[in-house]
């Protein structure tokens, strides 16, 4: 493919100047045609590690590039900025390529992770809770980078490390024992059993002893109490029962479901043989630690002086299950940036421990939040999943209805579906995960502009002109009009999909691949607003035309579907 060619000449020529070779170069269509077909900013990313100048660098790197039948010319621009012109006749061949690429199926899916296997951990809700609209930003997040690792090659098994232990859960067997009965939640289990975990937190405001009285529940717990681990058991059933409904609307699926629990039978064996090893230590008071290298850092809580572990302990042991029972190569956590310095301690206590050889990366993103405070269960303050993907729906429908469909009942619903659960996944992943979300119904459920429904009507236009035009599909001869630039500009956007793959997954960014789709179709709605399409006077023309329509279409619907974005036939 044209761009992975470029991309090969670039990394090769950025390899003899410079010791710091990147794993991916970052090629941008060019806007004006003035200013070549293709730009790198590869040089001005040099300048940082090598303390020269961009410019310098950038007219090293071309002087490096070996004359060759694809490349023209190559220029320096603006603070360091390689443009690159290419000759007219290689376009005709990559777009020939590309079409077959398309025929087969296999554009959009690399092989930079075959024969490797990643392991990655997403959506981690607690039992026993409705799940939040919070919880959207792992469970998406994390659905979208499974898919962009599995079509980069890798073999992918899909955990989900669901919060079922800890002294939160004899706080609510005390609370039910107390004050639950049974056949009333029994009735509507998951919102019951909130109702009762926030009233043990209104409780224990007026009287602490009630958090010694958790805390002896759980104790009682981890011992093997029959009775509290048949109602623990039944918690935990239904609450992931529940979970699945919500899993399923999102279109989410995990391999594994291993909780914390899970773990819990691990845990003396770790504790002993980290302490044989020398690696956990008492500190202070008896409690169990795992000092760090950086001196600054605190050290990670093992045990406590009370005796009891902790979810890092927990962690530990599927840190190791991972690398042991799962021989993963690649580990990815999607865990809130809070969590920033837990992850730190426990990558470097695993490897202390030798639990690990596969690379760990925490993938971060910034925290939801109301607009006037952040989110509690524990108060009961918490905007539900469940009812954010009923209203996207519901508003959905409405501007169906709005716009006098002509589509049945049915279909209206089934578009609305995937309209209204679309524009929630997209307008999280379009978002730099970096930065912090603050939950806004509008903005959440936004269907203008850069959003999945502008997205999906776009691959909808595609098939509605295909459905028109079906004899032209026969033509064999592929070759771009000359002078066309809105021909050139939309096969420019079209060979650059991979490289958009590569990227985000590179960077662990969903809204890369976002913002790529996004131009793309701005790139096609001037295509469609400028160029006839079907001519019938010209179906030569028409034929090639066509092509660059069904191949648009064809990434749209295979990126939004890395996005986990339905797209409709029809609008």
């Amino acid at each position: 493919m044209l761009t992975t060619e470029l991309q090969l000449l670039l990394k090769k020529a950025i390899k003899q100047v410079s010791e710091n070779e990147p794993e991916i170069i970052h090629l941008e269509e060019t806007p004006n045609p003035e200013f070549g077909d293709f730009a790198s900013n590869e040089a001005m990313k040099l300048s940082k590690k090598m303390g020269e100048n961009p410019r310098i660098i950038a007219e090293k790197i071309i002087a490096a590039i070996p004359q060759n039948s694809v490349i023209k010319k190559m220029e320096v621009a603006g603070p360091g900025f390689i443009n690159i012109w290419l000759h007219d006749e290689i376009f005709n061949t990559a777009f020939v390529e590309l079409c077959k690429l398309i025929k087969s199926q296999s554009f959009g899916h690399l092989n930079t992770g075959k024969g490797k296997t990643a392991i990655t951990d997403s959506s981690h809700p607690n039992i026993a809770k409705p799940m939040g609209v919070h919880h959207l930003l792992s469970t998406i997040i994390g659905q979208a980078i499974n898919t962009l690792l599995s079509r980069s090659g890798y073999t992918v098994i899909r955990d989900n490390y669901i919060g079922d232990w800890g002294t939160q859960y004899g706080k609510l067997t005390y609370a039910i024992q107390t004050w639950g009965d049974m056949e009333t939640i029994k009735e509507d289990p998951i919102p019951e059993l909130l109702k009762l975990y926030v009233q043990f937190h209104d409780e224990a405001e007026k009287d602490e002893n009630l958090l010694d009285k958790g805390r002896e529940a759980f104790r009682k717990l981890e011992e093997g109490d029959q009775e509290l681990n048949t109602l623990w058991q039944w918690i935990r059933d239904v609450s992931i029962d529940h979970c699945e409904q919500t899993w399923s609307r999102l279109g989410a699926i995990f391999d594994i479901k291993n909780g914390e629990s899970f773990y819990e039978k691990m845990l003396t064996d770790i504790i002993a043989e980290g302490q044989k090893k020398g690696v956990i230590t008492e500190g202070n008071e008896g409690a169990l630690i795992i000092k760090m290298d950086d001196e600054n850092k605190p050290p990670a809580i093992i045990r406590k002086k009370d005796g009891a572990t902790l979810y890092a302990t927990r962690d530990l042991a599927r840190v190791k299950y991972w690398q042991d029972e799962l021989n993963g190569d690649l580990g990815i956590n999607v865990v809130d940036v809070a969590q920033k310095l837990y992850f730190e301690q426990l990558f470097e206590s695993a490897e202390k421990m030798g639990f690990t050889k596969m690379k760990h990366i925490h993938v971060d993103f910034g925290r939801m939040a109301f607009p006037e405070g952040s989110m509690s269960t524990r108060k009961g303050k918490v905007v539900l999943l469940e009812d954010v993907l009923d209203e996207a729906e519901k508003q959905a429908l409405q501007k169906i209805k709005d716009h006098n469909s002509e589509l049945s009942e049915d279909d209206q619903k089934e578009l609305a579906r995937k309209l209204g659960i679309g524009a929630i996944k997209y307008n999280v992943l379009s978002q730099s995960r970096n930065k912090n979300y603050t939950f806004d119904w509008d903005v959440m459920l936004s269907f203008d502009g850069n959003s999945a429904p502008y997205l999906q009507y776009a691959y909808t236009r595609t098939q509605s002109i295909l459905r028109k035009a079906p004899e032209f599909k026969t033509q064999n001869s592929l070759l771009l009009t000359p002078n066309s630039s809105e021909e050139r500009s939309l096969l420019k956007k079209l060979l650059n999909y991979e490289p958009a793959i590569q990227r985000s997954l590179g960077e662990y960014k969903p809204n890369l691949l976002c913002t790529y789709l996004y131009e793309l179709a701005q790139t096609f709605s001037t295509f469609y607003n400028n160029l006839r399409v079907i001519d019938e006077q010209n179906p030569q023309t028409t034929a090639n035309r066509l092509k660059l329509v069904e191949s648009t279409g064809y990434i749209l619907k295979n990126g939004l579907e890395i996005l986990g974005i339905e797209v409709p036939d029809r609008m």
